[in-house]
């Protein structure tokens, strides 16, 4: 019997009355998050997720973006500092995950790619420097590391530009 390729459909918008209820990337915090609080974030407008379907319909991803700043005074030096006001613009992107029967296929990289191209564009509209995530751990901040996000320095985030 031949392994049958498993094909994921583009991220989109969490609608209105839908959940990530029973979602499993292994994480407990990314876990506890998708499966609580995913809905209410939308809903109330403190962070938008994007989920990722199987072409069966189930849920093989997601990922949660939401504005945010960074204070120019805890930047310890660097491009993000620089000629930036006293409140650094910034998109976080607060959450993202990979249900556990579908990682190492290369979704958190498409996952990733997605949330990249939806903070460039939000960030030419309203102006913002960067793409930043807070790794949970060295595995995730290698991850982003190796897609090219960087230390914001003095802190434990990592950014990525956006102009």
């Amino acid at each position: 019997m031949g392994v049958t390729e498993v094909r994921f459909l583009e991220p989109r918008r969490l609608n209105p009355g839908e959940t990530l209820e029973g979602f499993s990337c292994g994480v407990e915090l990314i876990d506890n998050w998708a499966n609580r609080h995913a809905p209410y974030a939308a809903k109330r407008g403190t962070a938008v997720p994007y989920v990722c379907f199987t072409t069966s319909g189930e849920v093989a991803g997601f990922y949660a973006i939401s504005a945010y700043s960074i204070d120019r005074d805890a930047v310890r030096g660097g491009w993000l500092k620089r000629n930036a006001p006293a409140k650094i613009s910034v998109i976080l992107l607060g959450m993202l995950g990979v249900e556990s029967r579908f990682q190492h296929q290369g979704l958190g990289w498409m996952l990733l790619q997605d949330a990249i191209k939806r903070a460039l564009a939000v960030g030419r509209q309203i102006g913002s420097r960067a793409l930043v995530v807070d790794p949970y751990d060295d595995v995730s901040r290698g991850f982003y590391q190796h897609f090219g996000f960087r230390d914001v320095p003095g802190s434990n985030s990592m950014f990525v530009r956006l102009v």
